[in-house]
């Protein structure tokens, strides 16, 4: 916007920058434009910048601000070069809105910030009366022109649903979520109305070379399991001796962390390729999926939100709208457990319809991994933390949360959630793994303590085959039968629920995650069972590889930064019914509906204006924090 502005009126743009009096900085920030700030393709860069779809914060230099406010050694010139650009860019941008409120009013048409501006202030939820005041300013658009270009957005946004149509190369992902529209004043007829069961959906383009050939609805091993030739350990005990061995290198003693950089990764069973996965938000709808008519519904509509319905109803209605015949492929639907429940049933119930979109067939369920994982945490909590009987022993996992949490203990107890549970295997299982290289570096009194193992001064090669060594005796094996066997004066109870306990903390391994699943609840086992069979033994090769490639997704493009389709899932319904969706009397089901497509559009624009503004007070992601001290604690 400001390149055009200096092409196109270059004396303007001259005069504004004599009035602001920005001489002479162009010898502080480098290149400069015709008007003596810095030159407009970095402000040009900035607000092309949409890659990076997550992050929405700057950096701070943490660094710099301390050193500045304690005085100490100095200014460094890389502080001053960076104020002084930031002056710069502060100039450039009061030149932008000086020539921008100049245009409007001239011209009420010429509204290219303002309108940047209305909806950027739409999605801060600020109030009416601060827009229509800054309207009243030049610098906004009124709140009525705000409501119009929303309601265009959220129709604007279906052309971008209706590209994929053709193609069919698209999954969907669907999920409930409640809004609780409390009034002052309940009414009769309203009374027990406040709470709304809506569905929310996500489209998905499939990527990874997946051809409208693979899903074809054909209906036709597991991974053979590979064995490192040198360790000859099974693929588990290589992820196993892996976990073992960074635990050690991180979180160990100093000694170790030299060794961390040099641990290789895992080999790769059969590697998704990096590649960043767009995503679509579909309008919410007004359904409960919490029954198997419900879902039947969420699925027609949201694959009509795709542009597809059923191509028999179409022919014979003779209705405008085109739909590609999808009677000889199918659509992949991700969601969670009850979602694939109730999506079977409606299978089983409409096996006798004639045609094969009533029946449903053309509808291939992929449980979502983050649900999963959630089971998981939860069938810990049962089996090692509900029961009385599993918090007495010393060596329980009660008794890691007395140390690591030790005023939450009574939430721990009741119901303490995903991510508490989450963060306790991550900590607690770090200070188990450092307790067996404690053990097992004390065998046959060779080392009395972790300490004097460190000043032994092993190498990489002598700890990568004593891992070897602890992931075959410390971890529940097939051993672990023989040994409950025994009778129970010759059993050691706590060293076997500490293997239990070692196991299940280490099953989280897309290959090492097909191979590493395990639930210790019977509906998610049963599902599990029934999915991956599919996918190994009933699927066509190219279908396989199809569900595959896409039981995760990489929202950045970036190596490592891999999500489960249902997290994406649940991230947007937090932002459709929490940060979006009108507020007070604005707030209704038609409102959350209308705006719940532009979910990242929103994201998208005040990441934007956060930074071509050059906002500071802005978050930034903080280092793990340093759990040394008390992993030493807890092996005390």
């Amino acid at each position: 916007m400001a390149q055009k502005m200096e092409v196109n009126a270059p004396k303007w743009w001259r005069l504004l920058g004599t009035l602001l009096d920005d001489k002479g900085m162009a010898d502080l920030t480098g290149r400069k434009d015709g008007g003596g700030d810095e030159s407009v393709d970095d402000a040009q860069e900035i607000e092309g910048d949409d890659d990076e779809y997550w992050d929405e914060v700057d950096e701070i230099d943490l660094e710099g601000i301390i050193n500045g406010l304690t005085g100490e050694l100095g200014m460094r010139p890389a502080m001053t070069d960076k104020r002084a650009k930031r002056r710069a860019a502060i100039k450039l941008m009061r030149k932008t809105i000086i020539t921008s409120i100049l245009m409007n009013g001239w011209n009420q048409k010429s509204n290219a910030l303002q309108s940047l501006l209305g909806l950027f202030l739409q999605s801060a939820h600020t109030p009416y009366k601060v827009i229509d005041t800054l309207a009243h300013l030049g610098i906004s658009v009124s709140a009525d022109t705000i409501n119009m270009a929303v309601q265009s957005l959220s129709k604007e946004s279906q052309n971008s649903l209706q590209r994929l149509r053709w193609s069919l190369l698209a999954s969907y992902a669907y999920d409930n979520f409640d809004v609780d529209l409390k009034t002052h004043t309940p009414t009769v007829e309203k009374s027990n109305d406040s709470l709304k069961h809506l569905t929310s959906g996500l489209l998905f383009p499939l990527v990874h070379g997946v051809t409208l050939n693979d899903l074809k609805s054909r209906v036709v091993g597991l991974h053979p399991e590979w064995m490192d030739p040198n360790s000859k350990l099974s693929r588990h005990d290589q992820f196993n001796a892996w976990a073992f061995l960074v635990d050690l290198c991180t979180n160990g003693l100093e000694y170790f962390h030299q060794f961390k950089s040099m641990i290789q990764d895992l080999h790769p069973i059969e590697q998704i390729p990096t590649v960043k996965t767009p995503i679509y938000a579909a309008h919410a709808m007004d359904i409960n999926n919490s029954t198997v008519s419900g879902n039947i519904q969420a699925v027609t509509e949201l694959l009509a939100q795709g542009g597809l319905a059923d191509p028999t109803a179409v022919l014979e209605e003779n209705m405008d709208f085109n739909s590609p015949n999808i009677s000889e492929y199918v659509i992949l639907v991700h969601g969670d457990l009850g979602t694939g429940e109730r999506l079977q049933a409606a299978q089983l119930r409409r096996s006798i319809e004639c045609t094969s979109w009533n029946r449903l067939q053309h509808v291939i369920f992929i449980p979502g991994l983050f649900h999963l994982k959630m089971a998981c945490a939860d069938a810990i909590w049962r089996c090692f933390i509900s029961p009385m009987a599993a918090r007495e022993d010393e060596m329980s996992l009660m008794h890691d949360v007395a140390q690591l949490r030790p005023k939450e203990t009574g939430i721990y107890t009741t119901k303490p959630g995903f991510r508490r549970i989450h963060e306790l295997v991550g900590h607690a299982g770090a200070c188990r793994h450092l307790d067996c290289w404690r053990v097992h570096a004390a065998k046959n009194g060779r080392f009395s303590s972790l300490e004097d193992f460190a000043l032994s001064k092993l190498t990489l090669d002598d700890l990568r085959a004593m891992a070897n060594e602890i992931c075959r005796t410390y971890i529940a094996n097939h051993q672990l039968d023989r040994m409950c066997r025994k009778h129970e004066s010759e059993r050691d109870l706590q060293f076997e629920n500490a293997l239990l306990l070692n196991k299940y903390f280490l099953l989280g391994d897309i290959g090492h995650i097909e191979t590493c699943i395990a639930i210790g609840k019977h509906k998610y086992a049963s599902h599990m069972t029934n999915f991956l069979f599919n996918v190994h033994f009933v699927y066509p090769p190219g279908l396989r590889r199809a569900v595959r490639y896409h039981i995760l997704i990489n929202p950045t493009g970036r190596p490592m930064k891999w999500r489960a389709v249902d997290w994406c899932v649940e991230l947007n319904n937090l932002f459709t019914k929490v940060k979006n969706g009108g507020k007070n009397s604005n707030r209704s089901v038609e409102r959350i509906i209308l705006e719940s497509p532009l979910v990242q559009v929103y994201r998208n624009l005040q990441g934007l204006v956060q930074q071509s503004f050059g906002h500071t007070h802005l978050t930034t992601n903080h280092a793990a924090p340093n759990m040394r001290k008390t992993f030493a604690k807890l092996q005390e």
